[in-house]
């Protein structure tokens, strides 16, 4: 039955609306922040493996969200703010010039779309069919993920190589651009001065993905002096800046191209791929807040905490619980936790249901990335979360005997 003024009103006063609970607050509570979950009847969790995108990323710095208010309240010509936060994040990041992008897939799929075209307005026009214009993109076999589709996306083919010889044979008139996939090194057999020296050799842009390989924020300076010509990173993990957006690194031409395909230019390709004013700032002082930071005593914080975590599990009869340290991404201690099957006989898949269906909720890191294992981490993890999530997997554990 179609839906009449009456039906709708009523509709809209039974739903009562965020501004109610503000209304209706009592004096006391007149500038509190409504609940919205609640109203919402979402159920929150506590993190206990780390900045995922599926999970909200991380939690921004306090300075962020400050420099997020002000831009809100604050308005200024895209492409002025554009041009001063990228040269801003320039030269904090020492290169040629910066921009702040839709998240690191975007600038995946912008730097690519620069490579292709290289700010031929027609080529341009003509995205995502790669026809007629350089639009092969060499890619290591043993880096094939899941993102490589924001490669393809404006229309790019990927050849893969296995060494540095394939590479070189691969190459060719068509060929647009070298991609490389900083967080899998132990998948290579060419490393990386040599990829990025074919590259050179050859006069080809190579792209780097480095989203998730910060902290420590030292790992951006070492990306940059490798010698990619773009680099990508995600913003909302990491750096802890806007969870929607990400940073497009490298050269001064092919980031102007970049930016020709992507927003607010009316016609460009990547035009749906809006950064707004609030995280054109928001990148910009996370990038600046994460320079200054106490990466080492935050890591310490992480360390110690893990490790407090396992020494109590560890406690509990056939349960294993060890510390690792990963070299090759953001250095996120975790602790791997596995147990005799035969006292405690339950699957890690149904430990990991359980943590989520409980109450509250507790999200562990998916088991593909895991190899199977339950892996705890205290990245995101408040106050007095660490007891709550060791506490529930041990009542887990005992449940199942």
């Amino acid at each position: 039955m179609p839906t009449s003024r009456r039906h709708f009103l009523a509709a809209l006063s039974a739903a009562a609306p965020f501004s109610y609970f503000a209304r209706n607050a009592s004096a006391s509570q007149a500038l509190a922040v409504p609940d919205y979950f609640s109203a919402l009847g979402v159920q929150p969790f506590i993190n206990a493996v780390g900045p995922y995108s599926s999970l909200g990323g991380a939690q921004m710095w306090p300075e962020v969200i400050d420099a997020m208010d002000y831009a809100i309240h604050n308005k200024a010509r895209m492409t002025d703010l554009h041009d001063a936060v990228g040269a801003s994040i320039a030269e904090m990041t020492g290169v040629e010039s910066a921009m702040v992008t839709s998240g690191a897939t975007g600038a995946i799929i912008l730097g690519t779309a620069a490579c292709m075209t290289m700010g031929d307005a027609e080529k341009m026009q003509q995205l995502p069919d790669g026809s007629g214009m350089r639009s092969e993109v060499i890619i290591l076999r043993g880096q094939r993920y899941m993102y490589d589709r924001s490669i393809r996306a404006p229309g790019a083919t990927l050849v893969e190589v296995d060494t540095a010889a394939d590479v070189r044979a691969a190459i060719n008139p068509n060929t647009a651009m070298l991609f490389y996939l900083l967080n899998r090194p132990d998948d290579l057999n060419i490393d990386v001065p040599e990829y990025v020296a074919i590259a050179k050799e050859h006069d080809i842009p190579i792209m780097c993905d480095a989203a998730t390989t910060v902290p420590p924020i030292s790992n951006m300076a070492d990306t940059v002096l490798a010698g990619f010509d773009l680099i990508c990173y995600s913003g909302g993990k990491g750096l802890r800046g806007p969870y929607s957006a990400g940073l497009l690194l490298g050269r001064e031409d092919l980031i102007r191209y970049a930016r020709q395909n992507g927003s607010p230019n009316h016609r460009a390709y990547g035009r749906s791929m809006k950064v707004a004013p609030e995280e054109y700032l928001g990148m910009m002082v996370a990038v600046e807040t994460s320079l200054r930071f106490d990466e080492e005593a935050e890591f310490q914080r992480q360390l110690k905490t893990v490790n407090e975590m396992g020494s109590i599990l560890g406690r509990l009869p056939g349960v294993d619980a060890q510390t690792h340290v990963p070299n090759a991404e953001a250095r996120e201690p975790y602790i791997e936790i596995q147990w005799d099957e035969v006292r405690y006989p339950i699957s890690v898949n149904d430990v990991k249901q359980a943590l989520r269906d409980g109450r509250p909720s507790i999200e562990v890191r998916a088991l593909f990335l895991s190899d199977g294992h339950l892996h705890l981490t205290a990245v995101l993890l408040k106050e007095g979360e660490a007891d709550i999530v060791t506490q529930r997997v041990t009542e887990i554990l005992q449940r199942s005997t």
